[in-house]
């Protein structure tokens, strides 16, 4: 069998399928999702469970714990040498088809720093199961960036690591049998993770950041899985200080401060509810309503602290693969003919910009086996009336690599501005697009090429090197997540099989 990771797929709900009696449905949608903006959503906290606010944390240097291949050894602690310090946070916890991890190990400290880079060293942390044609062990749900942390949700726990010494700061076990989601993000230092048992991720817990305490604890919807060994885990998102979970073909809304649900939205008989998206202060859903003549499909903006319809439009055929880019600006997406539409609509709704483009990457960088459902992280960023994009990846001749180059959009009138010029031949990470254009990582080769971080200028497309990095990391950055501030670089890689390293630091100051 190879469970290879898909997106979900997009079908019109099955005859019969029973509609939910939720309060009255949005204007101008023939009885459909009955329960756009049901205020209160009812959770109640399972049996057994205090209800919120619930706190809990597992102690600062919590113990290892054994694994499935053994007790793991004690880790050192990081080694500096210089300024350079490189934050790789490979947070990728996977879902083991067994039971077991030996991820809290991994938390313990950085292994020592080997390359230099400007002058500086570096430090790191070892990934379990290095090498190995595991997809799972490595896998994080959730990888996050604070003023003195980084830190990673796995498998069998949240873990944070200090960022100026890469030791520990604290960690958190799973309440559970293992932890199955995370938020992308952080709200005012404040997140939340899924965790389950027996194939269901069906409950939620709030996170403080800064400490590693667990603030509360509900039970939420999920879904089991109709293939051996695949588990299915929401897709959790936040914006506007929510939660907002999709699982099932339905939203949930929670608010991060206390864990309480107040609104819903269900895929009923008539309309079902084919992608969401939700960041900034916005949710976005795109709906599919069926009728005798045919079917029509509309995008919906969502208030997430009430799950109100605050505008929709409709968007006409997206085809199975269309979905949310994003929410706040508004993209849809679709394929067509070969390449991609990108339909941006302003904060009411209105006055739709069409951009196309050749074959770009949409592909998902956080796809591994064994776990279907979580929010992927794509190649593209957004910032002002700029959407930045990549073009698909192509081998380097006669290298053991691939490249690609940074494509820049005007919003506003749906023009391709520039591909980026000046770049190596290797992949781009994107780390955050500003004023100034388009900061990324290049991710070089640990053979034959340094790893860098660049600057596109935004008017040109033009790169600036900003750092150097180690070349002994050279390719770990290229499916990752990557974060800088002050000058240190954080690569968090998804998948355990390309990298051997949990957490990599670099200070380029």
């Amino acid at each position: 069998m190879d469970p290879r990771y898909a997106q979900q797929s997009v079908q019109p709900p099955p005859p019969g399928y029973p509609p939910q009696g939720y309060a009255q449905p949005p204007q101008g949608y023939a009885q459909p999702l009955q329960g756009y903006a049901q205020p209160p959503y009812q959770q109640q906290a399972p049996p057994g469970y205090a209800q919120p606010p619930y706190a809990q944390q597992g102690p600062p240097g919590y113990p290892q714990q054994a694994g499935p291949a053994g007790p793991a050894g004690p880790a050192e602690p990081a080694t500096k040498k210089g300024k350079t310090t490189l934050f790789v946070a490979l947070g990728l916890v996977v879902l083991l088809a067994a039971g077991g991890g030996t991820a809290w190990f991994v938390a313990k400290g950085g292994s020592g720093g080997g390359g230099s880079s400007a002058g500086g060293t570096s430090w790191d942390v070892p990934m379990p199961n290095a090498g190995s044609r595991d997809f799972n062990s490595g896998y994080a749900y959730g990888t996050w960036m604070t003023d003195t942390a980084v830190i990673r949700a796995q498998r069998d726990g949240v873990l944070a690591y200090d960022l100026k010494s890469g030791t520990r700061a604290w960690g958190v076990p799973t309440p559970g049998e293992e932890l199955c989601g995370a938020t992308p993000e952080l709200t005012k230092g404040k997140g939340a993770v899924a965790y389950g048992a027996s194939g269901l991720c069906d409950h939620l817990t709030g996170l403080d950041a800064a400490t590693g305490k667990l603030t509360w604890k509900i039970k939420i919807p999920a879904e089991k899985s109709k293939q051996a060994n695949v588990r299915v885990v929401p897709q959790i998102m936040n914006a506007g200080g929510m939660a907002v979970l999709y699982v099932d073909r339905g939203l949930y809304g929670h608010r991060l401060s206390d864990g309480k649900g107040v609104w819903a939205l269900k895929s009923d008989s008539t309309c079902s509810i084919k992608d969401a998206n939700a960041n900034g202060n916005k949710v976005a859903v795109l709906i599919t309503c069926y009728t005798a003549n045919g079917s029509s499909t509309s995008v919906a903006a969502l208030d997430p602290a009430t799950g109100k319809v605050v505008w929709k439009h409709e968007v006409g055929d997206v085809g199975l693969m269309g979905s949310v880019l994003s929410a706040e600006p508004t993209i849809i997406q679709r394929e067509e003919g070969g390449g991609r539409v990108f339909t941006v609509l302003d904060d009411k709704g209105g006055n739709p910009v069409e951009i196309k483009t050749g074959n770009v990457d949409m592909l998902a960088m956080n796809t591994v086996p064994y776990i279907q459902g979580p929010f992927e992280q794509r190649r593209y960023a957004v910032h002002g009336n700029r959407l930045y994009l990549a073009t698909f990846a192509e081998n380097v001749p006669g290298k053991m690599r691939s490249q690609d180059k940074a494509l820049a959009f005007d919003l506003t009138t749906g023009k391709q501005v520039w591909q980026s010029s000046g770049t190596h031949d290797t992949k781009l990470t994107y780390v955050r697009a500003d004023d100034q254009g388009l900061l990324a990582l290049e991710a070089g080769d640990r053979r034959d090429l340094a790893p860098r971080l660049v600057r596109l200028d935004a008017a040109t497309g033009a790169a600036t090197a900003v750092a150097e990095l180690p070349q002994k990391y050279g390719t770990d950055g290229e499916d990752a997540r990557a974060f800088e501030r002050d000058g240190k670089v954080i690569i968090m890689p998804w998948t355990s099989v390309v990298t051997k390293f949990a957490v990599i630091c670099v200070d380029t100051k």
